[in-house]
């Protein structure tokens, strides 16, 4: 690795980064504001809830069969933040910011100059995601310390242990996409195709989990989402089961190998 190299890729996303943690973590204190009403009209909200239909609970990240949650702190932040909005903001920095480690390179035409840096390929490729995890674990934290500080402020229940799992949940479930990420600008040349591919991978993923739930027959599909193994509301609750963010982990380090295979074997000089 070259920190050099890491430094540059650091100042390179830190407005991204600022300005993609800034908003998310605005929005969390916005959303969370809101949580003393729920909770004085708890039952109201409840009534309310039982006259949704199933799937429109499924698109939203949330399962019926756990409805009675929703008017709980947990329950609350996951259906209006964590379940939807948050990981969709933070996957669109994701997949940007990873598409563009190499493919961005060759679009512009400096990839000849990145690599006359004269440090084998491998560190080149390692700085540029040090940086992008860096980034991550300030999206994360950010929203993280929102999240906290809201609670405090409205009267939430959330523990320290609620907290650390959902930090875990959210930085594995992010490292999974990057790595596919990371892998899609290492196979391509433009950085439109490497988004729209690892994008389009996302959305089917999130149509699968979703389909997934409806019935029984569909439930088989789960297997081939990401989605399946986050699960931030079981993490707020400190109940996180610990193979689904070890499962996600996985998969983001394998497809960062086999980036750096691609990467290392391809001819990329403009």
């Amino acid at each position: 690795m070259s920190w050099p190299m890491v430094r540059k890729a650091l100042r390179d996303l830190r407005w991204t980064v600022f300005w993609y943690a800034l908003g998310l973590a605005l929005y969390i204190v916005l959303i969370v504001s809101f949580y003393p009403t729920l909770e004085r009209q708890q039952e109201q909200y409840a009534r309310l809830y039982q006259e949704f239909p199933e799937f429109l609970f499924r698109l939203f990240g949330i399962d019926p069969t756990q409805v009675s949650l929703l008017t709980t702190f947990a329950g609350y932040v996951h259906s209006q933040i964590f379940g939807f909005i948050w990981p969709v903001t933070a996957l669109i920095f994701v997949v940007l910011s990873g598409t563009a480690l190499v493919a961005q390179e060759i679009e512009r035409g400096t990839a000849d100059l990145w690599l006359s840096v004269p440090v084998p390929r491998v560190h080149l490729l390692v700085s540029k995601e040090v940086a992008l995890l860096g980034g991550i674990l300030v999206l994360v934290l950010t929203s993280e310390g929102a999240l906290a500080a809201g609670a405090a402020a409205f009267g939430g229940d959330l523990t320290a242990r609620g907290l650390v799992q959902l930090a875990v949940a959210s930085t594995c479930f992010l490292i999974a996409f990057a790595g596919l990420a990371t892998l899609a600008s290492a196979l391509a040349s433009e950085r439109s195709k490497a988004a729209g591919v690892v994008g389009g991978m996302g959305l089917l993923m999130y149509l699968l989990w979703v389909l997934a739930g409806l019935t029984e027959e569909a439930r088989w599909l789960r297997f081939f989402s990401l989605f399946t193994v986050y699960d931030p509301q079981a993490a707020m609750l400190g109940e996180l089961p610990w193979y689904k963010p070890v499962l996600q982990l996985l998969v983001g380090l394998a497809a960062a190998v086999a980036a750096h295979i691609a990467f290392a074997r391809r001819d990329i000089l403009a």
